[in-house]
């Protein structure tokens, strides 16, 4: 499954480019195009909601009417139930957070750079710096594993997701 991924800071949709933010439009028609284009899943960077504000929360409840969303966010208990009560896949690194109590744990993603995080109160991991070894490893935990399009070419394991930047 290819996974289209966009920045999104004060309800505006960007793209990272050479360290630059590009604006790319409104995310609500993004994820209809993406949906049009049979995409089932969006990689949402809420550069907001990494710094700890919940500006674009409203904006995820529609977003989740068209197509399913991750977004990663900051470790913050309240800004994950919200994010959690709206259907969002929540994406964070693991540690640091009590998530036992979770109950929705299908829409927790762990960001991960190496093998041996403990990220058994997660349901997906996306990798960052993959290869066969990380995913082979987190694949026999029985977890589903998204990796970075940059990876592709390095990556010979199923993966569950690719990440991409160009769509």
């Amino acid at each position: 499954m290819r996974v289209p991924l966009i920045c999104i800071k004060d309800k505006q949709a960007f793209r990272k480019e050479d360290g630059l933010l590009r604006f790319i439009g409104s995310p609500v028609e993004l994820a209809k195009k993406f949906k049009k284009e049979g995409y089932k899943l969006i990689h949402i960077v809420d550069l907001d909601a990494l710094s700890g504000l919940s500006t674009n929360l409203d904006m995820y409840d529609s977003l989740t009417y068209i197509i399913n969303v991750q977004v990663e966010c900051k470790p913050d208990d309240t800004l994950i139930k919200k994010l959690l009560s709206l259907k969002c896949r929540v994406v964070l690194p693991p540690g640091g957070l009590d998530l036992s109590a979770i109950k929705e744990k299908r829409l927790l993603v762990a960001k991960v750079s190496k093998p041996g995080a403990d990220v058994g109160d997660f349901h997906d991991v996306v990798v960052e710096d993959a290869d066969d070894a990380i995913v082979k490893a987190f694949a026999s935990m029985g977890k589903r594993v998204m990796i970075y399009e940059k990876d592709r070419k390095k990556v010979k394991e199923k993966v569950w997701g690719v990440i991409i930047l160009s769509f």
